[in-house]
């Protein structure tokens, strides 16, 4: 059973506009690595939930070492303007590593609980995944 005590993460939503697609697919270093498919269009900030409406949500994973993710940010109402590369969290908890961004507000991944992440296993259980 989940710890619903711990904080929350904030699961405002967005979506990445299709004339971004491509700038996210650009800032992959290795040409190729990378395709329109692989980007996630459909945003949700996992960020600890806050009182303001700036919000995050992951985009792209670069591939290699110490690429870091692409990354979009919006404000409630709006949807992101631009896309950018940020390096990963290097905090680890239980041996899970965070999944945010370096330098990112609130606690780590690791920390919050996730509604939607529970609603998934409770789904993936009903089926025998």
């Amino acid at each position: 059973m989940p710890d619903t005590d711990q904080p929350q993460v904030c699961g405002r939503r967005s979506f990445l506009p299709a004339a971004l697609v491509p700038a996210a697919v650009a800032l992959e270093p290795h040409p190729g690595r990378a395709s329109a498919a692989d980007v996630e269009r459909d945003l949700r900030c996992t960020l600890q939930a806050h009182g303001d409406d700036d919000h995050q949500a992951f985009v792209l994973d670069l591939d290699g070492p110490d690429t870091g993710a692409v990354w979009a940010s919006w404000c409630d109402g709006t949807v992101p303007a631009q896309v950018r590369v940020l390096p990963p969290c290097p905090a680890v908890g239980g041996g899970e590593p965070c999944m945010e961004y370096a330098g990112h507000r609130g606690g780590h991944s690791f920390e919050l609980h996730d509604p939607l992440a529970d609603r998934s296993r409770a789904i993936g259980g009903a089926y025998g995944t």
